[in-house]
């Protein structure tokens, strides 16, 4: 559910540890919302379906509960093309589920209810689907699903998978050392800025190098290439030998809900078609511009080939 309310205040506090940001709303109050809209999203189904428009033949493993949400969610991701037998179903748990609060400066703060996604389960994921793919995603994990993070990776490395992955907050807390494993396994990761500084324990300096710091640590620890995107500043990246930046393209944004995901999904449809890095990010800013352009996280999906139109449009 995404709520938009303008008659909102941000707070900001600065510590030791740098400046911090919260949202503030009169406390006891009825706050009116100017927008109300429902959409589905997750980091799944929202690479899922930049996959899919893009062209590439895609299945989407989640866990749900047995309730109307579920149900919409496939309703939305079958038109799409996007196999999901690979569903599997909790009885006791209802269905991830988010409340998104975007402000007046265009940027959201989340309320989330993980639900049935933290008992996905190795008895849900289909190995020999995953031994057979050229590519796998694997988004965040919560609960007692998060155990299964290195053990999907390891298989990928066994089976000669690519996988991409978005570390959640609780692979972030392992740091680089309890994700080492994972990192092995890693073609590609992606994080933000904040999250960077978190598994790689970089202090928030802004000063010019840290960007380079922060992805020669995430490569150093195994990833072959690393990005690590800045909002509305642009993006990161790393390959090993050479370091990147890829700016976002102006647009009228309308929320940012979706953003990473839609980079993230566009970036690896570029290297599965075999670009290099920075052309391969370019796409992954094309989807970005696109989908913080509407509200919901795959409205503003595109794709492959209007990508390449929007870059050269763009110059």
């Amino acid at each position: 559910m995404f709520l938009d309310i303008s008659r909102s205040h941000i707070i900001r506090i600065e510590d030791a540890d740098g400046e911090h940001a919260y949202l503030a709303l009169e406390y006891g109050a009825k706050i009116q919302a100017d927008k109300v809209f429902l959409a589905t999203g997750g980091g799944a189904t929202n690479v899922a379906v930049t996959f899919a428009r893009m062209g590439l033949r895609t299945a989407c493993v989640c866990k749900v509960g047995r309730d109307s949400v579920s149900q919409r969610i496939i309703d939305e991701l079958q038109p799409e093309g996007i196999d999901t037998s690979r569903f599997t179903y909790s009885d006791e748990l209802h269905t991830g589920f988010s409340v998104i609060v975007t402000t007046f400066t265009g940027d959201r703060t989340i309320l989330v209810h993980r639900g049935a996604s933290t008992a996905l389960s190795r008895e849900d994921v289909p190995w020999d689907i995953i031994a057979r793919t050229p590519w796998l995603y694997l988004g965040s994990m919560a609960g007692p699903a998060a155990e299964l993070w290195p053990v999907i990776a390891r298989f990928c490395g066994e089976h000669g998978v690519k996988l991409a992955i978005n570390p959640g907050r609780s692979q972030r807390v392992l740091g680089l050392e309890g994700l080492r494993d994972v990192y092995a396994n890693t073609t590609i990761i992606f994080v933000n800025q904040q999250e960077a500084r978190q598994l790689t324990g970089v202090p928030q300096e802004r000063g010019p190098d840290d960007e380079t710091r922060m992805l020669q640590m995430l490569h150093d620890a195994g990833c072959q290439y690393v990005v690590i995107t800045d909002g509305a500043a642009g993006a990161y990246g790393y390959d090993g030998t050479a370091q990147y930046f890829v700016p976002a393209y102006e647009v009228d944004e309308v929320s940012t809900v979706g953003a990473g995901d839609a980079f993230a999904a566009g970036c690896v449809v570029g290297l599965f078609r075999n670009l290099k890095l920075p052309d391969a990010m370019r796409i992954g800013a094309a989807n970005a511009a696109h989908v913080v352009q509407e509200h919901g996280a795959k409205r503003g999906i595109i794709s492959w080939q209007r990508a390449l139109q929007f870059i050269a449009e763009q110059k």
